[in-house]
This record gives structure tokens, sequence and C-alpha cells, in this order.
């Protein structure tokens, strides 16, 4: 089957035509007001803007109703001034009947609202200091607004969405808040709270509205937690004053309201609360050590950059259902309840990574937040430093990790997975308009761009590099900067020329193809640009030469061209590429290679060497190169031998992956007596529920889904076999599409066993995703369609995956076109990952050959897509697209054609 590699573009004459006229006409006369008024926020607006406006001030007030239902209404001042008289033009996304006045320095002043836009003209403004008053009505899109709960989350342009605002990173501002909400409520800012005043306004209790019903269609309109007192309130309002914040750009502003417990905790001086929602004791008892890895985190920030902490509060609130892992708001940082509470049967692995987002979350407090990258094509150097520093943060905190090979897991996986794709992308990558901001994040930022830090990392050396960092920090202190102003300070450090360097590995996107070939003693490397722009990246290799026995010679070589040469020891048999794991490409091994590795894993030399053959071996596998049953049946000889937990957790990733992709009903009785073995009997009780969680993601013989709901069924062998809370919720959404009669029960009993009432509406909203009527899995992607349906993205993203569960087989391809259909609509209405995620759930598990046919339908049907939007499917179809050619290689020829 052919397989389109990106979309088909077309671009009529006419539209280079007037490009070419703009551009000549605006470097004639400078841009005007009103040629900067595009929808969103365009390059050209935020250059025009900076380049005016300057010692910005906003004071925010807002009235939260305790009823969903209605309106929030808010007041915004921005003080501001200007060198001379200039047009003002601030962003509001919004109709004209959301604003309600328009004052400019104490005057009712003409104004218009275009494209999303406030636009006064020059004639009304003058040199010094302005003032402009709006009274408005706040969109909802990002409050976030549940029944007795909200949050804002305005990353990278939505503070348009909530108030009239300079909505770029580089027009940093202070911000004075109020808010005015139930006297049940709490709230928290980026500011500390000045003054509470109680209101005298009530006119008898009010209560929450809520809609009945279940399902996504009914359930994310009334999403949220009724806490212990319900979500009634007494009527009763106040108004919370906050002081002034630091300089921060808008994308960073935040409150939090609603119902939520506070737990407290000082140290050496400093203050900090955790505010959350959770009703567990057994989650609520783990806020010390959560406040402790927050502790630890800003001590070895402020040691290692030389700067304390730059803002006047570090608190944090958990909220249920939040999109993302967590967002670095100053003084009002935001986590998700899923990563923070851990499950009772959590590993040592699982309290890392939520120390490693504590720590990334932090590390943004002085990288993102103190100095803030000038325009969003630089996001990822606030990633990249985030990640980084996070993976030296939590070395302390866990000493019990081999934290080399948390690096190479947490990153080159990750990063492979996309950079391998049609759909790869630069680190950095150009962005003319803030509209398309959210669509650079990805693995690429997260996962890639920390590899390549360590690469510069290791060229100047930790001294060099820590001083660095301290001259970027003082050089730009609340302020922004680019990578090329880091790039410039670390260069005056560094003999090799890092522009050039930067331009391969931060300024291209994919990664090299490395291929060797032998004859006698000479060994030749080549690499090569996978898409043809004959690229040389730049870097170290180590290699590691098999002789007879167990004997092992390590060998050095630079890639700095298209290829180079070794001499190989006498007696060499086999050559492991990247054996430190420090290098990054696509590792192309030969059939004797890899038959080799996989013989031979549990005898390489050291961990690095086995967890970087295993990821090498992956690859290969999913390049073509081995045969996915070969593949398996290495891995499940190799696992019970394996002792290092962190190989043995990559070991158990690819196997899950391998046998979800490519299925093999011979293999699966096989695996599932390997995996099981490991849960009863392991004397290692992490490998127990590791093994265990494996072995309920892969049951697939009428045995093993009988013995599943077993497990679920039985309260006591659950707890045997270490299975926590959300296994089981999740066995009960597998068992229900496996047992379809028993569907109702099963889910019945499960809404039954959940306690926590936030965790209830999540349950009763996913569930419906699962009915073994095909009419009502219908019903629910028609409701995901709707934005008020798919608030609650995490919740919608797996109603939709498993909508899309591969006991459907073709019958959900159905879901295919219209999914794709909805993504521009997701970007729009949606947060950052959501569009990554919403085609990751549409597309993840699909294997269907009319799957992929409905993917390249639509790319053929659609020239001219946007790129960066188009990366997103061309990424999460690769694995499908993959399956099927390889499928489609392998499908016999017939002797005949019919007629």
């Amino acid at each position: 089957m052919n397989r389109y590699t990106t979309f088909p573009t077309r671009t009529p004459l006419h539209v280079w035509t007037i490009a070419l006229l703009i551009l000549l006409c605006t470097a004639c006369n400078g841009p005007q007001p009103e040629d900067l008024t595009a929808p969103g926020v365009s390059l050209e607006l935020a250059r025009y803007r900076k380049t005016r406006y300057q010692n910005i001030r906003y004071d925010l007030h807002f009235n939260l109703p305790g009823n969903r239902a209605d309106e929030v209404t808010g007041k915004a001042r921005i003080t501001f001034t200007l060198d001379k008289p200039d047009a003002l033009i601030a962003d509001f996304r919004g109709d004209t009947s959301q604003i309600h006045s328009v004052v400019l320095n104490g005057q009712q002043t003409p104004y218009s609202l275009t494209d999303e836009h406030i636009v006064i003209p020059r004639s009304a403004l003058r040199k010094g200091e302005n003032t402009l008053d709006v009274s408005f009505t706040a969109d909802d899109q990002s409050l976030n607004r549940r029944d007795d709960f909200l949050y804002t989350l305005l990353v990278p342009d939505r503070a348009r969405t909530l108030f009239p605002c300079f909505d770029q990173p580089d027009l940093k501002a202070r911000f004075t808040l109020s808010l005015e909400l139930p006297a049940e409520w709490k709230a928290i800012a980026n500011g500390a709270t000045a003054r509470t005043d109680t209101l005298n306004t009530a006119s008898g209790p009010t209560a929450g509205t809520e809609t009945s019903g279940s399902g996504p269609a009914r359930t994310a309109a009334r999403a949220g937690s009724q806490m212990a007192a319900g979500a009634e309130t007494t009527g009763a309002r106040k108004r919370i004053s906050f002081h002034e914040t630091e300089p921060i750009p808008t994308y960073l502003f935040s409150f939090v309201g609603g119902r939520f417990e506070r737990v407290t905790e000082n140290r050496n001086g400093r203050s900090i609360s955790l505010y959350h929602r959770e009703t567990d004791p057994q989650k609520t008892a783990q806020c010390p050590e959560i406040l402790g890895q927050v502790f630890h985190a800003l001590d070895w920030l402020e040691t290692y950059t030389g700067v304390p902490y730059p803002f006047a509060k570090y608190d944090l609130i958990v909220i249920p259902g939040f999109q993302y892992g967590g967002m670095e708001h100053m003084g009002a940082t935001l986590y998700a309840d899923r990563s923070m509470f851990l499950e009772n049967n959590a590993t040592t692995e699982n309290r890392m990574a939520r120390g490693s987002l504590i720590a990334h979350e932090t590390a943004h407090m002085w990288f993102g937040d103190y100095v803030t990258m000038q325009w969003f094509d630089d996001v990822w150097t606030k990633e990249v430093f985030a990640n980084f520093f996070a993976a030296m943060i939590v070395r302390e905190q866990f000493p019990q990790i081999d934290h080399r090979l948390n690096f190479i897991r947490s990153n080159v996986p990750g990063a492979y997975g996309e950079d391998r794709t049609a759909g790869s992308t630069a680190i950095r990558q150009q962005l003319p308009n803030l509209s398309d901001a959210g669509l650079l994040y990805s693995q690429i930022i997260y996962s890639k761009s920390p590899v390549v830090m360590e690469m510069l990392f290791t060229k100047l050396g930790p001294e060099k590099f820590r001083d660095g960092i301290r001259e970027y920090l003082a050089d730009h202190r609340y302020g922004n900067a680019t990578w090329d102003d880091l790039i410039a300070v670390l260069d005056s450090r560094c003999d090799e020329d890092l522009a050039a360097w930067s331009r391969i590995w931060v300024d291209e996107k994919g990664m090299p193809t490395i291929d060797m070939t032998r004859h006698e003693n000479r060994l030749r490397i080549m690499q090569s640009d996978p898409f043809g722009r004959r690229l040389a990246w730049n870097q170290p290799l180590q290699l590691l030469a098999f002789g007879d026995g167990n004997a092992t010679d390590t060998l050095q070589c630079l890639l700095d061209g298209p290829e180079t040469e070794l001499v190989l020891p006498a007696g060499t048999c086999c050559v492991l590429p990247n054996a430190d794991g420090r290098s990054y490409g696509y590792f192309r091994l030969d059939s004797v290679t890899s038959e080799y590795l996989m013989k031979r894993l549990t005898g390489l030399p050291d961990d690095v060497a086995r967890l970087s053959a295993l990821i090498t071996l992956n690859e290969n596998l999913l390049g073509g190169t081995i045969a996915p049953q070969r593949f398996l049946r290495a891995m499940i000889a190799y696992l019970p031998q394996e002792r290092n937990q962190q190989l043995f957790t990559q070991a158990l990733t690819y196997i899950r992956g391998c046998f979800g992709l490519y299925y093999d009903e011979t293999a699966s009785p096989e695996l599932e007596g390997a995996l099981w073995e490991i849960a009863q009997n392991d004397p290692d009780r992490q490998r127990r529920i590791m093994a265990t969680q494996a072995w309920c993601g892969i049951a697939r013989s009428p045995q093993a889904i009988n013995t599943l709901y077993e497990l679920w069924d039985d309260e006591r062998l659950a707890n045997r076999m270490l299975l926590g809370e959300n296994d089981l919720t999740n066995l009960s959404y597998t068992l229900a599409l496996r047992f379809p009669d028993r569907a109702a029960a099963i889910i019945a009993r499960q809404g039954a066993r959940i306690t926590n009432p936030d965790r209830q509406k999540q349950y009763a909203y996913i569930a419906p995703a699962v009915s073994p009527s095909a009419s009502v899995r219908d019903s629910v992607f028609r409701s995901l369609l709707d934005p008020a349906n798919r608030s609650i993205e995490p919740w919608a993203c797996t109603a939709l995956s498993l909508l899309n569960h591969p006991v459907h087989g073709a019958r959900s391809a159905a879901y295919i076109r219209p999914g794709l259909e909805e993504l521009q609509e997701i970007q729009r209405t949606g947060d950052i990952f959501f569009p990554r995620k919403w085609t990751a759930a549409l597309l993840g598990s699909q294997h269907s050959e009319a799957a992929a046919t409905a993917v390249d339908a639509f790319i053929a049907d659609h020239p001219g897509y946007p790129p960066l939007l188009g990366s997103k499917i061309l990424q999460q179809a690769d694995l499908l697209f993959r399956l099927w050619n390889r499928n489609a290689q392998n499908r016999p020829t017939s002797d005949h054609t019919s007629e």
C-alpha cells in the first residue's frame, strides 16, 4: 500500500504575488496598525508593540460566581508608557457584547474590536503614561470551570481569552489582582494574599447547577467535586486582594478558586502551601513527601544558579483532571492529581517520576519565569532547561537509581518516537503567529532537546557550563532571552563553533541513519540524511567490539562527515554501536549483528550497553530489519534474567509495544505465561507490580481474560497481586469490552468502589465509551466533537482511546475521518497538548488496513494542510503506516490477475 510521507502543498501564484506586495509596502513604510490586526498575535504585531509599549502594569479584578452557569465578569486597568503618541492594539478574543466599557485616560474613547484586537487610534493617546480601563465578560475557554472550583491556564496565548492584554512573552508586566468569590472558596494566585474582605451581598443561599445524565455529552458539563460539603454555597461573598507580582509574561498569570484543602509546611524560613481535593487518607498522607521534593528542588536550584528564589512565594495546587503533568505559574504552580498522589502500589520509579515533575516545574521558576523566551519559537529553551536540570535535581533524592540509565530512558526513546517519523520537526521552528505556538510542543522539545543539551554540557564541562548559565541569568534577570543569547555566552567558553553546531542539531529536523559495513578487519561507518538534504550530524560515537568468548574492546570515533573508518581488533565477531548511549540516530543493524545482540543481551558487559542495545534493537524492529516474532521471543527469553529494575521496565515497555502493534496469537500464551510467572513468584515486589500491570495489558487468551476477571472481581486477590484503584478502574474498562454481556454490571460495581467525588465524575464520563452498544459508542464519539463536552481533556482522550480499542477492529476506523476533520477545531479550542493527544487517542490503537487507508485519504484530500498540525498526524500515524507497509511487503504476490 502506497503511503504519503508528507501532506501535499498547493500555493496559488496570486498568494505569492500578494505576499510580495505586502512585504514591499512594509519595507517602505513600516507596519501600520491596520496591517497588524490579523487573528492571533503575529510576529509583526509583537515587534511593533515591543518597540512602543513600556512599563506595563495590570490591575485586574474578576467576579467569580458560585454557579458555574453564571458569567465571570472583570475589570482591567492597563497602565503603560509611550515615547510618543501611537496607536493602541490590545488583544481580546471575544465579541463586542463581552466589552462593556472602554475608558482611556479617564475618558470614554472610541475603539474597534477587529479580529481579536481592541484598536484605539493614535489621536486618543499621549506621550508618557497612559491608562486603559476595560470592563468585560471573560470567555470560559481558559477558566476551566467545574461545579465548585476553577483555574486559569493561559499558555501560550490564551490570556487574551480571559482579559484584554498585550499577549506576547516579551512584554513582561507586573500584575495586581482581586477576586470576588463565594465565602466558602479558597483562592490562590501568583502574588501573596494582601487582604480578605467580607462582602455583605448575600441574597440568600445559592446552589451550583447540576446537569443530569452521564457520559461525555452530559458529565463534562458538570464535572467537578462536591467535596464533603457538597456544591452548595451560602450566598455569602468575599473579596481577596493579592500583592503585586514581579515582572511576568501574560501566559504565566494565574489564579485558582474553589473548595480545596490546604497543607502548609515551613522549612528554613520558607513557607509553602499545597492545596488539594483528595479524600483518600493514603494519598493525602503523601503531602509531606511532595512538599519535601519541592523544598529540595528550590534549594538545589538556588545553589546551582547562585540566584535566590526570584518570586515572593511558591504554592502548589493539585487539580483533578488537569490537562498537563504540571504548569509553572510562579506562586500558584498547578499539578495533575494523577501525577502527585500515587497509588499504594507505587514503585520507586513512580516516586522518582513525581520528583522529576516537581523538579521540572520548579526549574521553570528560573528558566521560563525569571528569564523568559523572547518569542515562542524558543519555547524549547525553557523546556530543555527544566528537563535537563530536573535530571540533576533528583539524583540526591534517589541515590539507589542509576541516573545515567534514567537520563537515557527518559529522553531517547521518546525523542526517537517522533524523530523517526515523516512528521519529524526541528527543535526550533519558525512561528509567524502565536495562534500556532501550542503546536510547537512535542517530544522533540521535551526529549530530544535534553539529549542535545547534554552534548553541549559535555563540550564545555560542568564548571564552564554552570558559569555560563549564571551569566545568562544575570544578563537577562526578569527579562527575555533567545537561544542565540545563550549560545553567545557559552561560545566564549568553548573552542568549538557552537553556533555552527547548533544550526544542525537545533534548527534542522530528523536524525542521521547510521550504517556499518565490514571488510575483514576494517569497519566503515556511514551516516545519511533520511530527508535527502545531505546533512552531517557532528557527534562522537563509542562502539563495543565483541571477540571470542566474553572479550570486548571499546572503540571511539568522531562522526563529522558522511563516513569514517575504524580498524577492528583481531577476532572481532560483532560490533555494538552507541555503546555508551551518548550518540543519537537510527543505528541500522545487519541481520548478523541484531541476532548476536538478541542472543547475548544479558551478557553485555554493563547496564548502559544493554540499554543502548535494547533501544537499538527496538528501533530496528520498527525499521523493518528484525521480524516481530523474533524480537518478541528474544525479549521473553531476556526479561526473567534481567535484574536491573530500569532495564526490566524498558524491556516490558518494548514487549507491550511489539505485542500490541504486531499481535501474534501464537506468541500470546508464551508471553502471558512468562509475565505471570514473574508476577506470581519474583522475590522483588516492584518487579511483581510491573509484571502484573504488563500482564493485564497484554492478556488475550480466553484463560488469561477469565483470570483477569477473577483478579478484578476478588478484591483480596487484587490486593495480593498488588493492584491499585487505578489498575482496577482500567481493568473494568478492559473487562467491559471483553465481556459485553457483563459490561453493565462491571461498570456499576466499579463505579460503586470509587469514593472520591472527582473520580466518580471522571468514571461516569468515561464509562459510556466501553458500552457494548455500537449506537451508544457512536453517540459518545459525536458528543466529543462538541467542544463543550471535551473541556476536561484527559478524560476526553481516555474516552476516545477506548472507542478505538483494538477489540472493535476495523469498525472504529469510521471515527478516523471525522476525528481528523475536527483537529483544527481541537487546536483552536483546546490546550497545547490536546491536538497531539487527541490524534494519539484516535490512531494509537488502530491496526487495520481500513484505518491506514482512512488516514491516507485524509492526507491526500488536504493539500496545503497546516504543516505544524499535519506533523501531529504523521507522527501518530507512523506505527500504523509501518505495520501496513510491513504487511504489504510480506503479502504473497498472486500468480494471476482476477478479471
